[in-house]
C-alpha cells in the first residue's frame, strides 16, 4: 500500500500521525513525507506570543526568517532519515510558513505526481483554524479531486480542531509499542522544542497509546466538518 503523509510543517507528522508511520512501516508500506512548509516564521511567531523558552533559544533568537527556514528544513530531513524514509519519498514543498494559503494552486500542481497512485493519503483536518494547516488539507484534496482518487481512502488527523466524524468513519491506530520512538525523534525538531507548549505536547507523547483518525472517501468530501 502507499501511504502519503501530509505535513503542513515539520513536526506535524510527529502529532498527527508518528506511531502510526512507524507501524506502517513495519507492516511493509510505502510510505511518503511531503513538507509543505519550511517552519521560518517559528521564532517571530514564538516571540510575538511568548511561546519562546529564552534560555533554550540562545543560538537561534536573532537569527532571520530565511535562516531559520533553512534550518527547519534541514531538521525535517533528519527527522525523516530517522523514520527510515527513502530519500525518494521526502518531499519538500519549501513554501514559506505561514503563506501555504497563498500557494495553494502550487500546491496542488506538486501533489499531484506524489498522490496520483495513493491507496491511503493522511492530511490535516478541514475546518482548521491554522492557515497552513487548512492549506494543506485543501490542497491534498483538490489534487485528489483533480485526479479523482475515487478508491483512495483519506485519514484525517485533527491537532487544533476536533474530530467530528461518525465513529464508524473513525479509525483508532495503536501506537503503545512505537511511541517511546516517536518521543525520541522527536528530539531532533530542536526549533520546535523552544515552544512551551510544544515542549509540554513533547512529554505527553510517552503516554500516547492511541492516533485517532477520520476516513473518508472522495465522495465525502464537503459533507462533513473534518472533511
Amino acid at each position: 500500500m502507499k501511504i502519503v503523509v501530509f505535513a503542513p510543517h515539520p513536526d506535524d507528522e510527529i502529532y498527527g500521525a508518528g506511531g502510526s508511520i512507524l507501524k506502517w512501516m513495519e507492516e511493509g508500506h510505502d510510505v511518503h513525507i511531503v513538507y509543505v512548509t519550511d517552519n521560518r516564521a517559528l521564532v517571530t511567531w514564538g516571540k510575538k506570543n511568548n511561546q519562546i523558552i529564552l534560555e533554550e533559544a540562545k543560538e537561534y533568537i536573532d537569527l532571520s526568517e530565511e535562516e531559520i527556514g533553512v534550518i527547519g528544513l534541514k531538521e525535517a530531513k533528519s527527522v525523516a532519515r530517522a523514520f527510515c524514509f527513502p530519500d525518494s519519498n521526502v518531499h519538500l514543498f519549501k513554501f514559506h510558513d505561514q503563506d501555504a494559503m497563498n500557494q495553494i494552486h502550487n500546491g496542488v500542481k506538486l501533489s499531484k505526481d506524489i498522490i496520483e497512485d495513493a491507496d491511503r493519503i493522511v492530511i490535516p483536518s478541514d475546518n482548521n483554524n491554522h492557515p497552513d494547516h487548512q492549506a494543506t488539507h485543501t490542497i491534498a484534496k483538490n489534487a485528489a479531486i483533480e485526479l479523482n482518487l475515487a478508491n483512495t481512502e483519506f485519514y484525517v488527523y485533527a491537532i487544533y480542531n476536533v474530530m467530528k466524524a461518525p465513529m464508524e468513519m473513525q479509525k483508532k491506530e495503536r501506537i503503545t509499542d512505537y511511541r517511546l520512538e516517536v518521543y525520541e525523534i522527536m528530539k531532533l525538531y530542536k526549533t520546535q522544542l523552544l515552544f512551551k507548549d510544544t515542549r509540554l505536547g513533547w512529554q505527553t507523547l510517552t503516554r500516547k497509546r492511541s492516533e485517532r483518525f477520520g476516513v473518508f472517501s472522495l465522495k465525502d468530501a464537503g459533507k462533513f466538518y473534518n472533511f
